[in-house]
């Protein structure tokens, strides 16, 4: 009996905990940048997937990232999501693409070409890659 309320407890437990949050973003070429509470990946645009059949996003790239940085990315994401303003319906090139996953849940948005969350979040996801 006492095991089955342990192992009960136990599953109270894991079921209340929250799943960090991934966040992905795609450029206005379509390269891509996923964020998790350790690391930064930045998955480039290949020729052959490219619309022109030429444009290379470069080379692939996973870093680590620091607590304090995934919690700057977190802000700048939650900051666009919040600003509808900056979003739109439709996804022209040279706009943003915002997602959030945390566990089963998902919310996106397309950011404007000229915003200002799209550029800072570009900003800061480069300065991330350029560091290491």
């Amino acid at each position: 009996m006492m095991k089955l309320l342990c192992f009960s407890l136990l599953l109270i437990a894991a079921s209340c905990m929250k799943s960090p949050t991934q966040y992905e973003y795609s450029d206005g070429s379509a390269n891509r940048y996923v964020i998790t509470e350790n690391t930064l990946e930045y998955i480039p645009v290949k020729p052959e997937e490219s619309s022109t059949g030429m444009y290379s996003g470069g080379e692939p790239k996973l870093v680590s990232i620091t607590n304090d940085q995934y919690k700057t990315v977190a802000s700048l994401f939650e900051t666009a999501f919040e600003n509808t303003n900056a979003h739109m319906t439709d996804r022209p090139k040279m706009s943003g693409l915002i997602v959030s996953i945390t566990g089963n849940t998902s919310q996106q948005a397309i950011l404007k070409p000229n915003s200002e969350e799209k550029t800072n979040i570009e900003s800061q996801l480069k300065a991330m890659l350029n560091n290491h």
